[in-house]
């Protein structure tokens, strides 16, 4: 008995938690990890930060054709950090 009463506990713990983050996203605070060049602000919104630049200038020069491996090598760091900075261009373009 006391097994059901803690299985729906949990439950409806894990449903306000969802219905949490998702009131969270709809004011635009960001959840989880913050994408490269960005730090999450005290009230929960993306804040850029020192490698924002980076990811700039990375957007500049893919645009000018460089290889994403050769610009990853420059910038000093990850192939899928500049994947991912490309994919997502919209959030650096906003600032």
């Amino acid at each position: 008995m006391a097994a059901t009463f803690a299985e729906l506990e949990a439950e409806i713990k894990r449903e306000n938690v969802r219905e949490g983050i998702a009131a969270a996203r709809e004011q635009g605070k960001w959840h989880g990890r913050p994408p490269f060049g960005f730090d999450v602000g005290v009230e929960g919104y993306l804040v850029p930060n020192d490698d924002y630049e980076k990811a700039v200038v990375a957007l500049d020069e893919l645009d000018k054709g460089t290889s994403k491996r050769s610009l990853a090598r420059s910038l000093g760091v990850a192939r899928s950090t500049i994947r991912n900075i490309a994919e997502h261009r919209g959030r650096y373009t906003a600032y």
